[in-house]
C-alpha cells in the first residue's frame, strides 16, 4: 500500500525535478538595491552607501569579496539628493562617487565605493534620495536633525557630585529638545593624562548615562538624564584602573555628550535593540522605497563641563572607589600636581 501511494507522487515530482534527491533552495535571480545614510549638518560633505544583493549559486563569501557583486559601475547607477521646502524641489545635488578605507573582513578590500554630496544642510528641509541602479528606481527621505541646545547648571557651573554635607549627590543634564530629533543617547566622557616613567599619556573613557526618547519631534520639549555621583566614581576607579606602572593620573576635564537620532533611525535602532522576551524573530525595517536599508539624519554635540565643584575633588584624590589611582589636579592648592 505504502509502494501504491508513494510511486504516483514520484511521477508527479519527475514531471518538475525527475525525482532528483537534490534541492535547489536558490530563487531566480534578482538584484536588490541596499541604501545607508545618515545624514549630519555639522558636515558640509554626506556620504551614501548604495549597494547592490542578490542570491545566487555558490558560495556567498567567495561574491563578498568580488567588488563587482556588490557595487555598481558608474553607468549602471544614477543618483540624486533632492532638497524639498514646501513641497517644492529647491536644490538638486548630484552623487559623486569615491574609495575609502574598509576594515578587513569578509566584503573586499581595502578600499569600497561610497557616494557623497557636498552641500550645507537645511534643518527645516526635506532631502531625498532618487536612483536608478540598472533599472530599478529607488527612493528615500528624511528630515534633518536640528541643533541641541543645552540647558540649566551644566552649562557654566563645576560637575557637583557630591553634597556639601558630605554623601553623593547628583547632576541634573538639561536640555531643550531639537526639531526632528527623536532620539537622544547622553553620555559623559572621562579624560585624564597617565604619567609613565618620562612619558605622559592621554586617555579617556566614553560612559553612557541614560537614553531619552521625545514624545513627538516639533522640539521645545524640556528634557533631562541624571548622573549619579556614587555610580560615577564606581566607574573611574574601574576604567582608570588596570596599568600598575602609572605613577600619576592627571585629572584633565569631563565632557558631557550627545548623539541624536532622527525618528527612523530611532526606530532601526530600537528594533535592532537585544532581545529581551522570548520572540527572537526581528521585523525587517526600511525606509527605501522599492529597496531596503534607512535614510536618516543623526546629530552630535559635545559639551566640556566647567572643572569640578569644591566638594566633588577631594573625592576624586582620596574617594574610596579612586584613591588609590594617584589622581591630581591642576592648578589646585590641596590637589596639585606638582
Amino acid at each position: 500500500m505504502l509502494l501504491r501511494t508513494a510511486f504516483p507522487g514520484c511521477i508527479a515530482v519527475a514531471l518538475l525535478a525527475s525525482c532528483s534527491t537534490e534541492l535547489d533552495v536558490t530563487a531566480p535571480y534578482q538584484e536588490n538595491t541596499i541604501v545607508y545614510a545618515m545624514l549630519d549638518k555639522d558636515s558640509t560633505t554626506q556620504y551614501i552607501r548604495i549597494n547592490k544583493a542578490f542570491l545566487g549559486p555558490g558560495n556567498a563569501l567567495t561574491y563578498a569579496q568580488v567588488p563587482d557583486s556588490t557595487e555598481y559601475s558608474d553607468e549602471q547607477l544614477l543618483a540624486e539628493i533632492q532638497e524639498i521646502k514646501n513641497g517644492s524641489v529647491v536644490n538638486t545635488y548630484s552623487l559623486q562617487d569615491t574609495l575609502l578605507p574598509r576594515d578587513p573582513g569578509v566584503f573586499a578590500g581595502p578600499l569600497h565605493k561610497l557616494y557623497y554630496f557636498t552641500a550645507t544642510l537645511d534643518s527645516s528641509a526635506i532631502y531625498r534620495l532618487e536612483a536608478t541602479a540598472k533599472g530599478n528606481q529607488v527612493s528615500a527621505q528624511t528630515p534633518i536633525v536640528a541643533k541641541i541646545s543645552p540647558t540649566g547648571a551644566i552649562l557654566s557651573q563645576p560637575l557637583r557630585l557630591m553634597a556639601i554635607g558630605g554623601g553623593y549627590a547628583y547632576q541634573t543634564v538639561k536640555w531643550t529638545a531639537s526639531m526632528n530629533g527623536k532620539r537622544y543617547d547622553v553620555s559623559y566622557r572621562f579624560r585624564w593624562d597617565e604619567v609613565v616613567g618620562s612619558d605622559t599619556i592621554p586617555r579617556s573613557f566614553t560612559q553612557a548615562i541614560s537614553t531619552v526618547v521625545t514624545n513627538g519631534t516639533g522640539g521645545g520639549e524640556t528634557l533631562d538624564a541624571i548622573l549619579d555621583g556614587e555610580s560615577f566614581f564606581q566607574t573611574v576607579g574601574i576604567r582608570a584602573a588596570g596599568n600598575a606602572n602609572v605613577s600619576r593620573r592627571i585629572y584633565r576635564g569631563v565632557d558631557i555628550l550627545w548623539a541624536v537620532a532622527g525618528p527612523d533611525l530611532h526606530q532601526y535602532l530600537q528594533l535592532n535593540s537585544p532581545i529581551s522576551g522570548l520572540v527572537e524573530e526581528r521585523p525587517t525595517f526600511t525606509n527605501v522605497t522599492d529597496g531596503y536599508g534607512l535614510l536618516s539624519s543623526r546629530r552630535f554635540l559635545v559639551h566640556p563641563v566647567n572643572g569640578l565643584h569644591a566638594s566633588t575633588a577631594p573625592e576624586l584624590v582620596q574617594g574610596q572607589y579612586t584613591a588609590g589611582l594617584n589622581f591630581c589636579l591642576p592648578n589646585s592648592g590641596d590637589f596639585g600636581c606638582n
